[in-house]
């Protein structure tokens, strides 16, 4: 007797994933998570200065991945065709890739500055390619959340522990003066915004120490906090309780001090209560960012203020003419060239170097909330606005903060998005 044939919708699930996919990608999350802090202590406890590079680890597992999804994307693409928003990552890739072959900057700096612009793209595109089983995702929600909440907890209490935590026992200065390639890197302990923020200085009579937690840094930390919010509101939108990772969140996240994530916050509380700048208007609040950036340049604001200046020098550049950029690694904060054009801007960083293929990356992230959207209407999850609101994060930090080039949290952003588009996901 024959068997009956076997559903169509059975025949086209894809093969499990390797179990080394699975393994790269929750070493990624835990890198992103807590490698700074490894590097830290290594350093401290062997005085070798290859520790303060310890974040090349990540780009090793990002390429892992990369490979993965090479081997698996002949027999992925005829089950199932790529989201709008990989097609507009993979053009970003191919476009400021062969930028970068037209550029005259030094091979390290356009490696650099590449790295910088198209590694979360390709590990967004890669993540929706690898046939993930939905135990599979489930897991890595579940890594990302608890691996949050432990950053969060722990930058609460070493915040409330004396600074001799990190400039005597952990000796932070002498780690981050070891990396070359940070720039701030050999700024004392106190004089560092990376460790002390003088934007409330006028009211608190002093520069305010900021929580770093396990990241060594406050603005990508704020990223993942803005993160583990999205993820505990979107639990809580479906029903379970959250009260305590929301909590966690706002708390880390506003003791970091990022101007990004009070604004980010700014921006929820108008969309829930007045329901403008939703994930839906991306393009509307990058262009009254943008508005404003330039009215306020008028007056040279500095303090807490200043940042608006790299978006609004970047626009005006464009408005110049200059639609092609200085070259990848030739402007920007990552470079030796001197041009002050888009300084602390992500945006005006990209727009620097490759003119108006900047605006690929708007294009970008407003089919990514699209996406993310209509995946979620179709689920009726009503988890699904809080977890494209991660966005708001993200385009907010990109407009006025070079850190949203950096990976860190904004990595671990992407990698959520990423996960809850694919087909496995039930995002539950």
């Amino acid at each position: 007797m024959l068997m009956p044939a076997a559903p169509a919708a059975a025949q086209m699930q894809p093969p499990h994933t390797p179990g080394l996919a699975f393994a790269a990608l929750a070493f990624l999350v835990l890198a992103l998570q807590f490698g700074p802090m490894v590097g830290l202590i290594g350093f401290r406890l062997s005085g070798d200065d290859d520790w303060a590079w310890n974040g090349i680890v990540r780009d090793f597992a990002v390429i892992a991945l990369m490979a993965f999804a090479l081997v698996a994307w002949p027999a992925q693409a005829r089950l199932r065709a790529l989201p709008a928003s990989a097609r507009w990552a993979l053009l970003i890739v191919v476009v400021y890739s062969l930028l970068a072959l037209l550029t005259a900057s030094g091979l390290l700096l356009t490696a650099l500055n590449l790295r910088r612009l198209v590694l979360v793209p390709l590990l967004f595109v890669a993540l929706l390619i690898i046939p993930w089983t939905p135990r599979q995702i489930d897991q890595l929600f579940v890594l990302v959340v608890a691996s949050c909440a432990v950053v969060a907890g722990f930058g609460l209490v070493e915040r409330m522990a004396p600074e001799t935590l990190w400039t005597d026992v952990l000796d932070i200065e002498a780690y981050t003066a070891a990396n070359n390639f940070d720039r701030f890197g050999h700024l004392p302990y106190a004089e560092s915004g990376r460790f002390f923020s003088t934007d409330l200085e006028a009211w608190t009579g002093a520069p305010m120490r900021r929580v770093i937690s396990t990241y060594l840094e406050p603005t990508t930390l704020a990223a993942g906090m803005a993160v583990l919010l999205v993820l505990a509101l979107a639990r809580q939108a479906r029903g379970h309780r959250a009260v305590t990772l929301i909590v966690l969140a706002l708390a880390c996240g506003l003791a970091t001090l990022s101007k990004g994530y009070a604004i980010f916050l700014a921006v929820l509380v108008a969309w829930r209560v007045l329901g403008v700048f939703s994930p839906r208007h991306l393009l509307w609040l990058a262009l009254l960012a943008g508005a404003l950036a330039i009215a306020a340049s008028r007056f040279h604001l500095d303090g807490p203020l200043e940042h608006v200046a790299g978006l609004a020098t970047a626009l005006e550049y464009l408005a110049q003419g200059r639609w092609f950029g200085e070259g990848i690694g030739a402007a920007g904060n990552f470079s030796d060239a001197g041009a002050e054009i888009g300084e602390e801007s992500g945006l005006g960083n990209v727009i620097a170097q490759v003119g108006v293929a900047a605006l690929l990356s708007l294009l970008w992230v407003r089919a990514l909330a699209r996406d993310v959207l209509a995946t979620g209407a179709a689920r009726r999850d009503p988890g699904a606005p809080w977890i494209a609101a991660w966005l708001l994060f993200w385009m907010v930090t990109y407009l006025f903060s070079a850190s949203s080039l950096g990976v860190g949290g904004n990595a671990l952003g992407f990698t959520v998005l990423a996960l809850y588009l694919h087909p496995s996901s039930g995002a539950r």
